[in-house]
């Protein structure tokens, strides 16, 4: 009788024992799935952030142009900022208003000036947005400011400056995330509301305001200067050229690579920002020159670095850290109902736990920390007011890193309330040593230098860059070249090539986002200038090309008859072949590169 129960007691928990096991497997298969979905995130492009530090801006515009101007998704203030930070190294202020405008409106659309700069996404249409950390955003209305600037909008650039100004929160240092993760497990509002609000300590916030408020003739500039110095007294010589307005010419300069984004810690749910420049162990010093006169060498206002490592700047940290401290008291607390129930026979309480150990792990998964940033940012970035007396070429470069130096051929200086504004974007050791942004003078002529004499258009053999206009034209006329062309004709002459005037598609109907065009020098269908003082310029018209190949029969013809007529000494031509033979690119007309800086 015995034996008889006992093998019936053993034939009736076998199909227990196998529901039980198949329900673990299901169990954590089920978990297991939940932490390799919950964990996916979007691929880096390297391929476009080695194409910017390479001074390729318009290599690496191309590559978000179509994320950042057509889609609407989670990556779009992302790929917006990367985009209109390239177009404004790039010399294209017309796709850098663009970009960076669509950013500043999903930003400002956040409220971020109402002290929510603790959430992660924002909801925009439906949509989930990564809006980046705390000291990103802040960056990217700096940038914008600095468009502004370059455009001469100084009421715009105070505007825009001012929304970078928002409160920093702080959840106190006597936290820890055990604390945190408790707090919230009991309060679900704590992280929205457990945290102070502090005033910001972006001191180049407020002097991007100041010197926006003091141009535009807004009140408050006097303030905003005062609070800069307070933020860092070692600003003041800086600060009272700015207040004095002893200044025609403004540089905003970029250099270097900003930190990278790491994840570490119990399942990776932390995260933290890592230097990527080194000048062993110095703050790098902008230096700027004329000729052998040093004219200024400037510390840095903003060190991005510093900046990443605040931990007011990078509140988002927390939550990550209180998540996963939950997931793991999920999974611990599922493990004991897991073990109990089967020990007690409860097929209810083994699923229960069984289901607890999956929303633990998935909650662990999600707490992962999210490795997005944006690459383009810099390591430290500069204000230099300069007084120039008249037109002239300056070397800036970066004291201790020999590659990273530019000169700018022929500055010309504004005027004490509306200076010229510059900006650049300096790399640091870990790129390529570009000689060409220390070439002094354009290889081909342009909308900004003019038609050169001896030139006419590059598609038909020449040095001239100009985008056709009446004066264009009148040029080439005076040089004995394209006489019998009128203004349309000329035009013709691009269209039938499939030239594009312009950086973009601005007059086209139908277009939406005008995607810009790369230039012809560079294998595109774009005709344009640059901004004269920029990198997009130096890397365009001060290194040479490979020699234009004409596509259409007009082109090719006009193109043979004026190689005919240089040849046989035609009206015009034969002066002309000479001159253009003598200085060939005309890029030894003056000392080359850095002669005059020695």
């Amino acid at each position: 009788m015995t034996e008889r129960k006992s093998a019936t007691k053993g034939r009736s928990d076998a199909p227990e024992a196998t529901k039980g096991s198949r329900a673990v497997s299901l169990g954590l298969v089920v978990a297991w799935l939940c932490v390799a979905t919950g964990c996916s995130s979007p691929a880096r492009n390297f391929a476009t952030i080695d194409a910017y530090y390479r001074y390729d801006f318009a290599a690496a515009r191309e590559a978000v142009r179509g994320d950042a101007m057509l889609r609407n998704d989670e990556q779009t203030i992302l790929n917006s900022t990367r985009l209109g930070m390239a177009a404004l190294a790039d010399g294209d202020l017309h796709e850098a208003e663009i970009a960076l405008g669509r950013s500043f409106e999903l930003l400002s659309t956040a409220g971020l000036n109402k002290d929510r700069t603790i959430a992660a996404v924002l909801d925009y249409e439906g949509v989930r947005i990564w809006k980046g950390e705390p000291f990103e955003q802040a960056l990217t209305y700096h940038y914008v400011a600095t468009l502004y600037a370059l455009m001469g909008d100084w009421e715009n650039m105070r505007a825009a400056a001012a929304n970078s100004l928002f409160r920093l929160t702080d959840f106190g240092r006597d936290q820890n995330p055990e604390k945190l993760a408790r707090r919230a497990a009991q309060d679900e509002q704590f992280l929205d509301t457990g945290y102070t609000a502090v005033d910001t300590n972006f001191a180049l916030g407020f002097l991007m305001q100041a010197i926006g408020s003091d141009l535009s003739g807004a009140s408050g500039s006097s303030d905003q200067f005062d609070a800069a110095s307070k933020i860092n007294p070692d600003l003041g010589p800086l600060i009272e050229s700015l207040r004095a307005r002893d200044y025609n010419t403004l540089l905003i300069v970029d250099y270097g690579k900003g930190p990278t984004k790491i994840a570490y810690g119990p399942d990776q749910a932390l995260a933290a920002f890592a230097p990527q420049e080194r000048l062993a162990g110095r703050t790098p010093s902008l230096i700027i020159a004329r000729g052998v006169d040093r004219l200024l060498a400037a510390e840095p206002v903003c060190d991005v670095d510093q900046m990443a490592v605040d931990h007011r700047w990078n509140n988002l940290e927390d939550i990550r850290r209180a998540k996963s401290v939950i997931g793991d008291l999920l999974v611990f607390g599922g493990a004991i109902a897991t073990a109990h129930g089967s020990h007690r026979d409860s097929d209810k309480t083994v699923l229960a736990g069984l289901g607890a150990i999956a929303a633990g792990l998935l909650t662990k998964a999600g707490a992962k920390a999210d490795t997005r940033y944006c690459e383009f940012m810099p390591k430290s970035i500069f204000l230099a007011p300069l007084n120039l007396d008249r037109a002239t070429d300056l070397r800036l470069s970066i004291e201790g890193d020999p590659g990273a130096a530019i000169i700018l051929d022929d500055v010309a200086p504004g005027s004490s309330s509306s200076p010229n504004a510059i900006y650049l974007r300096l790399h640091g050791r870990g790129s390529p040593n570009a000689r060409w942004l220390t070439q002094r003078n354009a290889i081909y002529s342009n909308d900004h230098t003019g038609v050169r004499p001896a030139d006419y258009p590059w598609i038909l053999g020449g040095n001239d860059l100009s985008t056709p206009t009446r004066e264009t034209l009148q040029a080439y006329h005076d040089n004995g070249y394209l006489l019998d062309m009128t203004l349309d004709d000329l035009q013709a002459l691009y269209d039938a090539e499939g030239i594009h005037i312009g950086s973009g598609m601005e007059n086209q109907p139908g277009v939406r986002r005008n995607p810009s065009f790369r230039h012809v020098l560079e294998g595109g269908t774009g005709l344009f200038t640059p901004e004269p003082n920029s990198i997009g310029y130096k890397r365009l018209m001060c290194r040479p090309h490979p020699t234009y190949q004409p596509k259409s029969d007009v082109a090719r013809n006009v193109a043979a008859s004026i190689r005919v007529n240089d040849r046989s000494g035609s009206q015009g031509a034969s002066v002309q072949s000479a001159r253009v033979k003598k200085t060939g690119s005309l890029r030894h007309a003056q000392p080359n590169d850095e002669e005059m800086f020695e």
